[in-house]
């Protein structure tokens, strides 16, 4: 990024991007509380940035652990008693549709995984360690995964309870649901689909955020 300071705390407009995405969570009426896992170096940060800007249903920060699905685990079992759901979402994605994660909040209710994802565009091409192509899957069956992913409670952290015992690594959320053995389904999402990995993207946030009436998030239609 050409900053030391931690992603999250990139600032898009006048607010840090951390505040910006919980901000956004926050508008879905379904969101009780937001349970903060971040880095041990940031509880300090974080804290002083959750006061100075006076939100409200936070649980944490919590310190994570040196991975992403350390990380995950451990705010799984932060989340307060009487909650049955559970929305894991990037803290770099600022721009998560209330209206997306409420549909994805009632499918999971049926007793399933739901993953916010957008249908592939692009040719994939599957390689071997050289780089050579040893396979074109048929893009029609190909999505592009993203966050929020919403799960039961319960199945959730059974299967991050059952990968940490087996030492299972997956990619996401979804991929320990679905080696637990866990239904979970895809449904489409357009704003979730940014994550701030790189300075363009950085540039295409703080884009949206000024566009349009100049209110937080991307133009109409993502």
């Amino acid at each position: 990024m050409g900053s030391t300071t931690p992603k999250q705390f990139l600032m898009l407009g006048e607010l840090p991007m951390l505040i910006h995405t919980i901000l956004r969570l926050q508008q879905c009426p379904q969101v009780g509380a937001v349970v903060l896992v971040v880095p041990q170096a940031e509880l300090s940060a974080t804290t002083e940035l959750i006061a100075d800007h006076g939100l409200s249903n936070i649980v944490g920060p919590v310190c994570g652990g040196s991975t992403r699905q350390q990380s995950v685990h451990r705010g799984l079992h932060q989340v307060p008693d009487g909650f049955e759901m559970v929305a894991i979402h990037d803290a770099v994605r600022p721009f998560p549709d209330p209206d997306t994660l409420t549909r994805a909040i009632e499918l999971a209710r049926q007793g399933q995984g739901v993953v916010v994802g957008r249908a592939a565009t692009d040719t994939i091409k599957q390689v071997d360690e050289s780089g050579r192509i040893v396979a074109t899957p048929d893009r029609a069956t190909l999505w592009h995964a993203f966050t929020p992913q919403v799960f039961p409670l319960t199945m959730i952290r059974q299967a991050y309870d059952r990968a940490a015992d087996g030492g299972y690594v997956g990619t996401d959320d979804a991929s320990l649901a679905e080696w637990n053995g866990d239904r979970v389904e895809l449904i489409p999402g357009e704003r979730e689909s940014l994550k701030v990995t790189v300075p363009q993207d950085l540039a295409t946030a703080r884009a949206w955020q000024t566009s349009a009436d100049g209110s937080a998030g991307p133009p109409s239609g993502g």
